[in-house]
């Protein structure tokens, strides 16, 4: 069951939903799996609301969609919000939850920022974690 709000939803109705985007449904399936109060994983990622423990979570999941995605597609979303899931925790809880190197998150941030196909509230978040890292 999804929680949506007031109601109550089976994951087939919310991935059939109109407005969901198909590149995110599986990011949004697997962040609803774990985080059920979620709406999904873009407002996940960028709520100062998302505990230090999500974020700890979402990094988790989606590096695992990193690794294990099947498609080439879905490996690429997935080490896009690996990223925004550590700036997130840096931006909304000043801790820096991965053992990367400043000059790694700093490349993998700037990738990120140039990367066309991911919204502007995300890139928006990785602009401010590329300012806190020292």
């Amino acid at each position: 069951m999804i929680h949506d709000g007031n109601k109550t939803q089976h994951p087939i109705e919310w991935a059939m939903e109109t407005d969901v985007d198909p590149i995110f449904m599986l990011a949004n399936w697997l962040v609803r799996d774990v985080i059920e109060t979620a709406e999904g994983a873009v407002q996940v990622t960028t709520s100062k609301d998302t505990t230090l423990d999500q974020y700890r979570t979402l990094k988790r999941i989606f590096k695992q969609l990193r690794t294990q995605g099947e498609l080439p597609a879905d490996r690429r979303l997935g080490a896009r919000l690996y990223a925004a899931s550590i700036a997130g925790a840096l931006v909304h809880h000043d801790r820096l939850i991965t053992a990367q190197s400043s000059d790694r998150l700093r490349t993998a941030f700037d990738d990120f920022t140039r990367d066309g196909d991911m919204p502007d509230v995300l890139i928006e978040l990785v602009r401010k974690a590329m300012d806190k890292i020292d």
